[in-house]
């Protein structure tokens, strides 16, 4: 088995954990699932915040740590936005 498959894996877990560390950051309550790919995205994540906050000033964040990773990894999250329900 070559390992190309290993790599790719690896790097996009090191990457989709680069991004998990972010919206943390930025917003620690977040919760993350998997959801499945679009197009060709490499990882789609739901980013599901808080009641109350800014659903599009969170998108914009995360959208900017998606496109960084996107240029220094050659991979792209796509992060999708949502509150919580209650």
């Amino acid at each position: 088995m070559s390992g190309t498959p290993y790599r790719d894996n690896q790097w996009l877990a090191l990457a989709v954990a680069r991004f998990i560390e972010d919206v943390h950051r930025r917003c620690p309550h977040a919760c993350l699932e998997p959801l499945t790919p679009y197009e060709d995205e490499d990882c789609t994540l739901a980013v599901i915040v808080p009641t109350g906050t800014d659903e599009e000033a969170v998108l914009d964040q995360y959208l900017a740590a998606s496109a960084a990773i996107e240029d220094e990894m050659d991979l792209y999250i796509l992060p999708r936005v949502r509150v919580e329900s209650l």
